[in-house]
């Protein structure tokens, strides 16, 4: 059986290099062709969950390897060790220096992570607490777009309620164009997990009234192109099952209680976003239009072929996206 899950994972390497040598055509991309190195903001809920740090080890890794420069990263759910606890992991994974951001305002979540002392312990960083991040949100995003000389793709694997106060912002001494008129002209596409599909109800539309309404204004105003990864997806894949017992990585899911691996709603979602194409990422899509309800943050999907949302349906079993995953997180 090991020998089987060492050929297994060789495979999914190879297949993964195939990929990267010999990239899919640009006629079936129909448009999002990446144009490598593209320029990425991730937005995540560094918070209780454990799957934003398998999320951030693949992104930093497309990084190094020449596919994405990620420009900053967005806390939209924060607990007094959650900037601490990010720059200590980003600098155990080579990139200290990346900007932070935080939704000050982000003051609606409980629940105590059961990771963040490990990783403050095991690898010490400067940043001490919350306020030694970039700016607030808004500040943030607002001085990366209006300095951004290429296009920025997000991917946001959080809450929504970060990006709803960048589209509601005014114009100020950053820029004088309104958050709406920032995102139409300097993002590209934002890759979201969020919702379920085609439709039912998701933590990261439902969890608190905020993240229900910052739902409802995603849905209906963001101006750009949106791609949807749901909570059924990355509920059938596991991943990190195969770290090495002295892997940070490895430690921050044992003290998650998910040392076997995490469900991998959040890597799915950077690996599809690295790709730019959901094709190549493995999938097939559902184009249409995405309605939240504000008060219950249940989302329904209302199909048609010019819509401008989509999500993303797999094309192959579930193991094909474990060891995919698998092979990327051990290199």
């Amino acid at each position: 059986m090991k020998a089987f899950t060492y050929v297994r994972l060789c495979m999914a390497v190879a297949l993964y290099s195939f990929l990267c040598l010999y990239p899919v055509s640009a006629q079936s991309l129909s448009g999002f062709q990446p144009v490598a190195p593209r320029h990425v903001v991730f937005d995540t809920d560094w918070w209780t969950d454990v799957d934003d740090a398998c999320a951030i080890r693949l992104l930093l890794q497309q990084e190094r390897e020449g596919r994405v420069v990620v420009d900053g990263i967005c806390l939209s759910a924060v607990r007094p060790t959650s900037v601490a606890s990010l720059s200590a992991f980003l600098d155990y994974e080579g990139r200290p220096n990346i900007p932070l951001g935080v939704d000050r305002e982000a003051t609606d979540f409980t629940g105590k992570p059961s990771y963040h002392e490990l990783i403050i312990e095991s690898h010490p960083r400067r940043a001490a607490d919350n306020a030694d991040a970039y700016e607030d949100c808004v500040v943030f995003y607002r001085t990366l777009l209006a300095r951004a000389a290429d296009p920025i793709d997000i991917i946001a694997v959080g809450y929504p309620n970060a990006l709803a106060r960048l589209l509601s912002s005014k114009p100020d001494t950053i820029s004088n164009l309104s958050g709406k008129e920032l995102v139409t002209s300097k993002v590209r596409h934002l890759w979201m997990m969020a919702g379920k599909y085609p439709s039912g109800k998701e933590n990261n539309f439902t969890r608190t009234a905020r993240s229900r309404e910052a739902g409802t204004l995603i849905a209906t105003s963001w101006p750009t192109p949106i791609t949807f990864l749901g909570w059924e997806i990355g509920i059938q894949v596991v991943a990190g099952s195969h770290l090495s017992n002295t892997d940070l990585l490895h430690r921050i899911l044992v003290a998650h209680g998910s040392g076997k691996g995490r469900y991998a709603w959040d890597p799915l979602t950077v690996l599809m976003a690295v790709w730019g194409d959901p094709h190549a990422a493995g999938y097939d899509t559902v184009r249409g239009k995405l309605s939240v309800d504000a008060t219950t943050g249940e989302n329904v999907f209302s199909p048609y072929n010019e819509g401008p949302h989509r999500y993303v349906v797999m094309r192959h079993e579930p193991q094909w996206y474990v060891d995919y995953l698998d092979a990327l997180l051990c290199r």
